[in-house]
Formats: C-alpha cells, structure tokens, sequence
C-alpha cells in the first residue's frame, strides 16, 4: 500500500509541477533526456515524441515556456482557465475560491500558494501533501482525497477538452491525455486502497 501510494504521489506532484506555473528546468531536463519514468497512461509517449523533436534541450524549454504562457496566461489571446470557478460561471477569489479555501482547512490543509486555491496546481499540491499524510499514518487521508477527486472530476474533464482542442497546445496535449487517464485510474485505486485500510 505505502509504494502505491508513493506512486501516486509522484503523479499529483509531476501535474502540480507543470500546471502551477511553467514546468521547473530539472524536469522538463528529465523529460527531454527520457530520465524520468511515468506509468503507463495515455499521453507519455506524445510528450517523450514532442522532446525528441528539438535539437536542443534550450529550444525545448523556450518552447515550453512560451507555450504555457499563451495556453494559460496570455490576456491578448482566447486562453484556458485553471481556476475551478470559470467552469462553473464564477471567477477567481469568488464563493468557488471561498469554498474551496473552506474544504482545505476543513481538512487541514495549510494554503501556502499565491494562486488562488481553486487552481488545478492547487488541488494537485493538496494531493501530494494528503498522500505524505498518510504515509505518516493517518489512514482518514484517504476518504478526503477520494472528496477532493469527486470534486476535481466534476470540472477537470472539461478543462482537458479545452487544453486538447487548443490550436496552441502540443507539450500540454499530452500532459492532459495523462492527467485524464491518471485522475481515471486513480479513482480505481482509492477505492481499492479505502476499502483494504478499513480492513
């Protein structure tokens, strides 16, 4: 149980990673030497392909950089949201920020972000230290990330149909197949990990 659970803590951390803000230069290094090892999901070979297609490790980082500012920052072009509240007709700082600020410190999550804490990279930062909890022992862990999941699910998919459908998503295309066929597997998991530490 503790190395699946580490497993997928790696997961949370990697999107985290790549959605908070621009992907850090160590990783987007491994990808692009093909050091780092993902399980086996939809999208990993699309980002490893991407990679190889530069002929430098400099072109591919500029590549990425600008990339993520034009899919998700960029206020002169039509760009995806991150924020849980665009997908459900609110905006950041909103009732959907409140709430979602409300459950972390329900479940006793410090917000330590300058994002607001309806980001995507937030909930997955959630994950990762909700996954370092119960790996010290607090087996209550696992039912709040199974709530924080169902609560993902309900606006994440759409979130990867933009990103997929983006004229300016190559890197992220891949990245989204992965975070929908992970979030998809990972519901599995946790209902199997819930069910054997009740036991």
């Amino acid at each position: 149980m503790e190395e699946i659970v580490k497993g997928r803590m790696g997961m949370y951390a990697f999107f985290s990673s790549v959605f908070l803000d621009v992907p850090p230069k160590e990783l987007l290094k491994e990808i692009y030497e093909g050091r780092i090892a993902f399980p086996k999901l939809e999208g990993v070979e699309e980002i490893f392909s991407y990679a190889k297609g530069f002929d430098s490790f400099e072109d591919f980082e500029r590549e990425i950089r600008r990339e993520y500012t034009d899919l998700f920052v960029n206020p002169f072009k039509e760009h995806v949201s991150l924020y849980k509240s665009d997908y459900f007709g609110d905006y950041p700082y909103g009732n959907v920020t409140l709430k979602t600020i409300e459950k972390f410190k329900e479940f006793g999550y410090i917000y330590e972000h300058t994002e607001p804490a309806d980001h995507l990279g937030v909930f997955m930062a959630f994950m990762v230290k909700s996954c370092e909890e119960f790996l010290k022992g607090n087996r209550e862990e696992l039912k709040k990330q199974r709530e924080i999941l169902e609560d993902l699910e309900s606006w994440v998919y759409e979130f990867c149909e933009k990103v997929e459908s983006s004229e300016d998503a190559r890197f992220y295309r891949g990245v989204v197949k992965m975070l929908r066929d992970f979030l998809k597997m990972d519901r599995k998991i946790l209902n199997e990990l819930i069910l054997n530490a009740s036991d």
